[in-house]
């Protein structure tokens, strides 16, 4: 599939070959946009909590300038506080702007497309998912994990019980959305991100997510080789404690 443009017709030829409780395999087709966009969507979306910090910061200030007893300091915390939220304000109006010239921009992906139509299949029959060196990013991979939870909590048809990541260079970004999806995945049996870039950071999100998870029988994280052996290990053995069952492929 590494030559072919990803489709609407191509994903349902795709479902008619395969079996009930089946593979499904995309792998090595560049489901991205091509451009930037996922990397500032995600980017955006971090500042945006920032400056909603930074606003908080500045309303408390303005609150706590009545307090003062000298006048003249009150007016000058009173003055610097409406000027940091004045500032923060025009700053989160325009990265909603940004955000949403963006977002309508990703809904064109390849990614967006895919995980769309895999949510709008009646029943699903897919119980592996092979998105192997897809060109993925946490954007991507957050609207993934909300999918195969919405499928997996369905009444009828099956819930993917492999998935399969591996070449996606999303780095500890993208462990935010696969830490959500083990900590509520009650299907998902056997994951497979070798070669994604993830440091100690990410690689910790992820142990303490497998903490109560009880499904989870496989992680592969080999190739990752900006983890720590030593720091991983260590954290395997404090995982030891609370899940004996999955087995975490390191080298």
């Amino acid at each position: 599939m590494a030559s072919t443009r990803f489709s609407e017709d191509l994903f349902q030829a795709a479902l008619l070959q395969t079996s009930e409780g089946g593979s499904l395999s995309f792998s090595h087709m560049d489901l991205g946009t091509g451009t930037d966009c996922e990397e500032l969507i995600f980017q955006l979306k971090a500042e945006r909590e920032l400056r909603n910090t930074e606003k908080a910061i500045h309303v408390k200030k303005k609150s706590e300038s009545a307090k003062a007893k000298d006048f003249a300091v009150s007016a000058q915390m009173r003055r610097e506080a409406n000027a940091g939220i004045e500032s923060a304000e025009q700053r989160l109006s325009d990265i909603d702007t940004q955000l949403q010239g963006l977002e309508e921009q990703q809904k064109r992906s390849s990614w967006f497309l895919l995980f769309s139509l895999m949510q709008a299949q009646p029943v699903n029959r897919i119980s592996r998912l092979d998105l192997g060196n897809c060109g993925l990013h946490a954007t991507g991979l957050d609207m993934l994990q909300k999918v195969l939870l919405d499928l997996e909590h369905r009444g009828d048809g099956l819930a993917v019980e492999e998935l399969v990541l591996d070449g996606n260079d999303f780095g500890d970004a993208g462990t935010v959305a696969i830490a959500s999806l083990l900590r509520l995945s009650s299907k998902l049996r056997v994951l497979r991100l070798r070669n994604v870039g993830i440091t100690d950071g990410g690689f910790s999100q992820m142990i303490s997510a497998m903490v109560s998870n009880k499904s989870l029988v496989l992680l592969d994280l080999r190739g990752n080789g900006l983890c720590s052996l030593e720091n991983s290990k260590i954290a395997l053995q404090g995982l030891r404690r609370f899940n004996t069952v999955a087995e975490v492929l390191l080298e």
